[in-house]
């Protein structure tokens, strides 16, 4: 299972021209579409009361969790400890605490960067075609290829 430190990743993926709202379902949707890599999802958001009641989108296997009381990081070291086998966990941050919480108790840890990379593989960079610019026929080349054509269109 993977669990997400929400906004450490999602304020790293970018996507500064939409609300925060439309960035976090952004991710969350980019993180179902991907779910059967990790097993199992769950994001973990600092929470306020006016998400608190965040929607279960319908065919998630995210699971979203906002905390209220306390910051995502409390709620993320409460879940690797209650875990009955964290070294089943992969956690992702950037957040030194929770880093070193979760390798002191054997999670695997992945970099916010790393995750991003992992849900939305650049795409590979193909060479620019190149115009044959600087190629030309000889000129024998040229009349045998004109020679042809003239008996083709006769």
């Amino acid at each position: 299972m993977l669990i997400v430190d929400g906004y450490n990743v999602l304020l790293q993926m970018g996507l500064k021209d939409r609300t925060l709202e439309a960035r976090r379902d952004h991710f969350i949707r980019t993180l179902n579409t991907r779910n059967k890599m990790f097993g199992g999802i769950m994001v973990v958001f600092d929470g306020k009361e006016e998400v608190a009641d965040f929607p279960k989108k319908e065919n998630s296997n995210v699971s979203v969790f906002f905390t209220k009381d306390s910051i995502a990081d409390d709620h993320i070291k409460s879940l690797i400890e209650k875990s009955k086998n964290p070294k089943a966990l992969t956690v992702a941050t950037d957040d030194r605490e929770i880093k070193d919480f979760a390798r002191m108790h054997g999670c695997k840890l992945i970099s916010s960067q790393s995750l991003i990379e992992k849900l939305i593989p650049r795409q590979e960079e193909k060479p620019e075609v190149e115009e044959n610019k600087d190629t030309f026929l000889n000129s024998d080349k040229a009349r045998a290829i004109t020679e042809e054509l003239k008996k083709k269109w006769q």
